[in-house]
Parts: structure tokens; C-alpha cells; sequence
């Protein structure tokens, strides 16, 4: 302590001791008292980085995993979660549609017609048929992904997730062939204008889940991304 601008007064034996248990106390008081740091975010937590293009998620860069992939890995097919008799395609079928939708009489919760609109082409259909829902992270990608360390609940978790819109969408039979189990380094939504939303979408899902993406995969993403 000063007593004065350029005065020190004369140290003591005791003054040091006294003033060494005081700064020891303080310094227990200030770390108690100190605020705790922010936590981790959770994974699987999208977080965007202003700096990336288009506002996609940032994604962690890996190579893809080589575990031999089995679609019964993710289940044996649709679910009906909620055992409303309608299982998870039809339940995308009927939140999707610009039209009431019907059914078909056998087997019933089917649904036969309605009006579905591609948001990646941009092609309409009002025949349930000739659309597919489709995993715009394919179950395949997605294990190689990650999803190969999963649970099995949790990979049929994500084969039938409803809770983002873009997770499940329906797309033409013959596009869904076409993309088959391909990231965007290999295949890429055929109306460029929805180039933008599907990167934003890949990047979302891949993130809220915890799945990584690879080198290739990321360039693409970027790339894709510069056209919002």
C-alpha cells in the first residue's frame, strides 16, 4: 500500500505476514464469488458462424467412416410413433400437401392424393405415389457420418425424425434415384435457385445430430452456400 504518490512506507515482519493472509483471503473470496463460465454447447447444437456463407452451420471436417452400412441399421421401415395408424411417411405426406389429402380404403392410413410440391426441383405431383420421402441426409451418408457409433434407437430416431421440416421431404420417385445415397459433392438439387436452402438444410440436420462431413463434402457445401 502507498501512502502517498512516490512514498513507500517502511516494511514490517508482521505488516507482510498480515497483509499475505489478507490477499490469500481476498483471493478466495474473488474466486468464489467469480461467475461460472458459459457451458458447452450440447452436440448436435447447430451454431452459425457469420463467416460462412449463406448462414450454413458450421460442420466438423472427418473422413467418412468405412463400417459396412445396412439400412436395417435404422429399422425395418417407417414407424407410427404416435399409433395413429398413420406411420412417418404418411405423416410427412399430410403435413406437406398444398390440398386435403385422402386415403386409400385397403390398407387404410395411406394416403393416395393430395398436392406436393418438390423443393428441390420444383415439380408437382397430386398422386402420393409417384413422390418418395426422402432423408435429405441419406441414412447411408449419415452413418458414414457417425451414426455407425449410434444406438440403434437413435438411428431410427433419425430415419424418422418429424421434428424439422427439412429432415424428410417428399421428391419424385425418379429424383430420388438419381440423388440415391449422395452428399452434395456428387449430386445437387436440379433447380439451382434451391441450391442456398439445401445446403442450409444439410448443414442444419447434419449438426443438430452430430454427424460430421468430409472434405469434398464441405467444399461443396460452401460452394452451394455462395448462392444465397
Amino acid at each position: 500500500m502507498q501512502t502517498g504518490r512516490g512514498t513507500r512506507p517502511v516494511a514490517r515482519p508482521w505488516r507482510r505476514v498480515g497483509w499475505g493472509v489478507v490477499a490469500v483471503l481476498a483471493a478466495l473470496v474473488v474466486g468464489a464469488c467469480a461467475p461460472e463460465p458459459p457451458p458447452a454447447p450440447a452436440v448436435g447444437t447447430p451454431t452459425t458462424t457469420a463467416a460462412l456463407p449463406g448462414g450454413i452451420t458450421r460442420l466438423d471436417v472427418a473422413p467418412a467412416a468405412s463400417d459396412p452400412y445396412s439400412r436395417s441399421s435404422f429399422g425395418s421401415g417407417w414407424t407410427d410413433a404416435d399409433h395413429d395408424c398413420q406411420d412417418t411417411r404418411a405423416e410427412v405426406l399430410i403435413v406437406e400437401t398444398r390440398v386435403a389429402v385422402t386415403f386409400t380404403a385397403a390398407p387404410p392410413c395411406v394416403v393416395a392424393t393430395g398436392r406436393w410440391v418438390d423443393p428441390w426441383s420444383g415439380t408437382t405431383t397430386d398422386a402420393a405415389s409417384s413422390f418418395q420421402v426422402d432423408h435429405t441426409v441419406p441414412l447411408a451418408n449419415a452413418w458414414r457420418s457417425g451414426a455407425w457409433a449410434w444406438t440403434a434407437e437413435r438411428r431410427i430416431a433419425f430415419a424418422n425424425d418429424l421434428a424439422d421440416p427439412d429432415h424428410l421431404v417428399p421428391i419424385p420417385s425418379s429424383e430420388n434415384a438419381s440423388k440415391g445415397d449422395r452428399g452434395p459433392e456428387a449430386w445437387r438439387p436440379p433447380d439451382r435457385s434451391s441450391w442456398c436452402h439445401y445446403a442450409r438444410a444439410w448443414t442444419a440436420i447434419k449438426a443438430r445430430w452430430g454427424l460430421t462431413a468430409t472434405p469434398a463434402e464441405w467444399s461443396a457445401l460452401l460452394d452451394l452456400a455462395a448462392t444465397c
